[in-house]
């Protein structure tokens, strides 16, 4: 079984994930609304085979709700 993780980063926080879902559709509109939220940098969905070691794969991520290249630095939340 397939799932979709969206991870946010924040100015202080290291990127967490906030919510899974089955569907990847969800998971990208989820993600894309919540990467306009204040204090939100960025939002990510990374997709899981659930009790799969090393399954885990990248699928995209926003920013200010608008789709970001996967080969696009993402926003230094350290400030370094």
């Amino acid at each position: 079984m397939n799932v979709y993780a969206v991870h946010t980063a924040k100015p202080d926080s290291v990127s967490a994930v906030e919510v899974v879902f089955t569907s990847e559709q969800e998971a990208r509109a989820f993600a894309a609304d919540r990467s306009t939220d204040d204090r939100v940098l960025s939002a990510s969905v990374t997709s899981y085979v659930v009790g799969l070691l090393g399954s885990r794969r990248p699928v995209c991520w926003f920013r200010e709700g608008e789709e970001q290249s996967v080969r696009f630095d993402r926003p230094d939340m350290f400030g370094t």
